[in-house]
């Protein structure tokens, strides 16, 4: 099989990224999640017409970033742990998790996970001692969840 080429991509977290530790990608995919993280919840900030958006940011970024990659890791070891049991009751000829639809289907669990830890982490600790409405945190938690969620997850290692 060939290797996979070295693609950086924002908002991911693959389960083949596993391979890739140690690795220099990290240098890149660090700041890139931070700048993410950073124009959502500034962008969401601004369309809430939230007057606080850089206060907002200052106090709660480090925190969201963070989330975000507990988060994707989380949803990363989920998918590791759903293809290890379901390659034991599939056939990994006819559905093989390095391409697609196996890859695909494999992530699907991971991502929804990820995504959800997001949501919840961050409505309950990155936006403490700012005095938001319910209705705003559950506003800002949801876009960040459902923006930064790891969706290229599912990109396959593999193409046939």
């Amino acid at each position: 099989m060939k290797r996979p080429p070295k693609k950086l991509y924002n908002l991911i977290f693959p389960i083949w990224f596993f391979w890739m530790i140690p690795s220099l990608a990290w240098l890149l995919i660090l700041p890139a999640n931070f700048l993410v993280d950073s124009l959502v919840l500034l962008v969401t900030a601004h369309f809430l017409r939230l007057e606080q958006g850089k206060r907002l940011w200052k106090q709660s970024i480090l925190k969201i970033w963070l989330i975000g990659f507990a988060s994707d890791f989380a949803g990363a070891v989920l998918c590791l742990i759903v293809m290890m049991v379901l390659g034991e009751f599939l056939d990994t000829h006819a559905f093989n998790p390095y391409f697609f639809p196996g890859a695909t289907l494999h992530a699907i669990p991971g991502v929804l996970l990820a995504g959800v830890m997001i949501y919840f982490l961050n409505r309950k600790y990155s936006f403490r001692g700012l005095e938001l409405p319910p209705e705003l945190l559950h506003k800002l938690s949801l876009a960040l969840a459902v923006l930064t969620a790891p969706y290229l997850m599912m990109i396959p290692l593999y193409y046939r």
